[in-house]
């Protein structure tokens, strides 16, 4: 639908990116290819240990030309920002779209995890909501991505044979499966075609589907 501008909505309204071990060197190499003007908001579930503050947001934002904070109680998710789960906290995404920490009991073993921020934004933004699994051990995610492909949003996965550990890509993959399988170097193009350009050219990845997310 288009605005009062005449400027159409950007197909997703929230990007959630999860990744476990292998996730730092993974979380670089991908938000290091997105753009400035990244047209979504993102948030990030990475597994963390409990005293793990205060770097992984320095870190990630040293790679990236995004911004990137810690995510807290309150935030509201903007386009070129990237939210990182703090350690010891879910993140999950309100109604109305507002960040919430919780230190709720521990899910696949993790805290931040990602099947509870991944259904928060499967309930918030239904078909807006776009998943992304990177490498990683367990099956956090795979419950969270069904959520988000059973209200319509879209769920990517790194795929398993460039990841430093595959299982929850695998997870994904052999429960609800994913829309794109991609390597890590294309996964950021993917997205910035998702989010910005939905109607791009299928020879850009030769991947169809991707002419098909018109507005």
């Amino acid at each position: 639908m288009s605005t009062s501008t005449g400027l159409r909505p950007p197909r997703f309204g929230l990007v959630t990116v999860a990744a476990s071990a292998g996730g730092l060197q993974a979380l670089r190499a991908l938000l290091g290819r997105l753009p400035e003007e990244f047209g979504a908001p993102m948030v990030v579930a990475q597994h963390r240990a409990p005293g793990a503050h205060g770097y992984l947001d320095r870190v990630l934002g040293a790679a990236t030309r995004l911004r990137v904070h810690e995510a807290r109680d309150g935030d509201v998710p903007r386009p070129g920002h990237v939210h990182v789960g703090p350690a010891d906290q879910h993140v999950r995404v309100a109604a109305d779209g507002v960040l919430r920490m919780d230190g709720g009991p521990r899910v696949n073993f993790a805290r931040p995890s990602a099947d509870p921020l991944f259904a928060s934004v499967a309930a918030a933004y239904g078909a807006r909501a776009l998943g992304v699994v990177l490498t990683g051990r367990g099956r956090d995610g795979a419950a969270g991505a069904a959520e988000i492909r059973r209200r319509g949003g879209l769920v990517l996965a790194q795929d398993p044979a460039t990841c430093e550990a595959p299982s929850m890509p695998q997870a994904v993959l052999s429960g609800c499966g994913a829309d794109f399988v991609l390597p890590l170097d294309k996964l950021a193009d993917a997205l910035v075609s998702l989010v910005m350009a939905p109607a791009v050219s299928t020879a850009l990845f030769g991947l169809p589907v991707l002419a098909d997310l018109a507005f």
